[in-house]
């Protein structure tokens, strides 16, 4: 694939708008896919069977064989896919790469959401929707108002990355600690990562008009589907942490 001479905010008008309708429209999609595989996942959850009730089973053993170090294993396995389908997402070799690469990251996405999911479905008595609605349209809300703020206004967000960064690293380092100490991360965890998730959309909604070029759509369907479904799991468990108070 050629790469194009231009970044998409100096592309002309209508190259724009087919970069965006296609990445905005992979995103919509990307989402569909992952409620889709969770749901499906957690067909026969209540009889304690299926994807979803299997998965549990393996989490807990390998927690009860291998102690906190088992959590850790998870997110190393995770961190290690991730990586693997962002090259894949961003390889020049082909379409059908960069498609496989976002599929993957869709079906990961799925797979670290389920603890997440039977957690909620525990806590509400199989009333999952008592959360995961409100957290929905909170998410959903603060998607459009911070996409809104990066193209209706004319503000260099360039100048998160640094902070980005550096929230990144200290949240980092308190989740590590957090699984090997057998501490819990309560609300204002969750607020924290919150804030800097919604930093994260800002900066990365700015750089991928600024830097990305017109055909790197999926790319930067990647990009923003990550950012928005990290702060989906962290609305949620902000609800989470508000009912159990």
């Amino acid at each position: 694939m050629e790469p194009s001479p231009f970044v998409v905010a100096q592309a002309p008008a209508s190259d724009q708008a087919t970069f965006y309708r296609r990445t905005y429209g992979l995103v919509a999609i990307s989402f569909t896919a992952f409620a889709a595989l969770l749901a499906l996942s957690f067909v026969g959850f209540d009889t304690d069977s299926g994807l979803a009730a299997g998965l549990m089973k393996g989490l807990l053993g390998m927690v009860h064989s291998m102690g906190r170090w088992a959590i850790l294993l998870v997110m190393l396995a995770f961190w290690l896919a991730t990586t693997l389908a962002q090259g894949m997402a961003f390889s020049r070799a082909s379409r059908q790469v960069q498609y496989a690469g976002l599929g993957l990251y869709v079906a990961l996405e799925a797979l670290i959401f389920i603890p997440l999911i039977a957690y909620v479905i525990a806590f509400t008595h199989g009333h999952a929707s008592q959360i995961l609605v409100p957290a929905g349209i909170v998410t959903g809300a603060l998607i459009v108002g911070l996409t809104a703020a990066v193209f209706m206004t004319t503000v260099d967000f360039s100048f998160l990355r640094v902070a980005i960064v550096i929230g990144s690293l200290c949240m980092l380092g308190v989740i590590l600690v957090a699984a090997i100490a057998g501490l819990s991360l309560g609300t204002w965890f969750s607020i924290a990562m919150i804030l800097l998730m919604a930093s994260v959309i800002l900066y990365q909604t700015y750089v991928i008009k600024n830097t990305l070029e017109p055909d790197q759509y999926i790319a930067a369907a990647f990009v923003l589907f990550s950012s928005f479904v990290t702060l989906l799991f962290y609305v949620i468990r902000f609800f989470l942490g508000r009912r159990d108070d």
